[in-house]
């Protein structure tokens, strides 16, 4: 069913906008979270991951949760895919996620071997 727009409402997307505030007084803009119908879940469930991780992870940065005093969801907002593609690539979103994710790929993976096993071949 079309809207007075005429969109139909799967075409297209919420877009959340997020501040974190440390105690320190700083606080930045994390990327925007994006979800065509839920993006309320979206940004809960990766805080909920940060939060059991003990690190806010920001580009090349780690913060430690108990320096984050609060996560404010500044805005959202729904718009086409299109519009949205637009305003992520104007804005310097993408090129900013394309980064981030370039900065933790690994070529080759290592194995992780637990702590205790690491000790014993020490």
């Amino acid at each position: 069913m079309a809207d007075h727009y005429g969109t139909h409402a799967h075409d297209t997307v919420l877009i959340a906008y997020a501040t974190v505030h440390l105690e320190s007084g700083e606080s930045f803009e994390l990327l925007p979270f994006e979800d065509p119908s839920d993006v309320k879940s979206r940004v809960c469930d990766l805080i909920e991951d940060w939060a059991r991780s003990g690190y806010l992870v920001r580009g090349n940065q780690y913060y430690p949760w108990h320096r984050v005093r609060r996560v404010e969801v500044t805005k959202v907002v729904e718009m086409t895919r299109d519009e949205a593609d637009r305003e992520l690539r104007n804005n310097g979103t993408q090129e900013a996620a394309r980064l981030q994710r370039s900065f933790w790929r690994t070529k080759h993976p290592r194995e992780r071997r637990h702590r205790d096993e690491h000790e014993k071949a020490m």
